[in-house]
C-alpha cells in the first residue's frame, strides 16, 4: 500500500464512520447503539485500515482522548 492509498482508504473510512454517527441522530434511520457500535468496528477495525495507519503514522503512539488529570504541586 502507498501513502496516497493509505490516506485514500483512512479518508473514506473517516467519512463513512461520520455518515454513521449522522444516521444514528437522525430520528429517520436510526438504529440502536449496539448496531451502530458494530458498523463503526467494521469501518474502523480491519486489516486494511490497520495497514494504514501503521503506514502513516509509522510507530508515534496515538494521544489519550482521555483527559489526563494535572499533577500535583507539593509545597514545601
Amino acid at each position: 500500500m502507498r501513502i496516497s492509498e493509505a490516506l485514500l482508504a483512512l479518508t473514506e473510512a473517516l467519512r463513512l464512520a461520520r455518515l454513521e454517527i449522522e444516521c444514528y441522530h437522525d430520528h429517520r434511520c436510526r438504529g440502536t447503539p449496539e448496531g451502530a457500535i458494530r458498523r463503526l468496528t467494521e469501518l474502523l477495525c480491519n486489516k486494511d485500515i490497520d495497514a494504514a495507519m501503521a503506514l502513516v503514522a509509522g510507530d508515534q503512539d496515538s494521544p489519550s482522548i482521555v483527559p489526563q488529570p494535572a499533577k500535583e504541586r507539593h509545597h514545601a
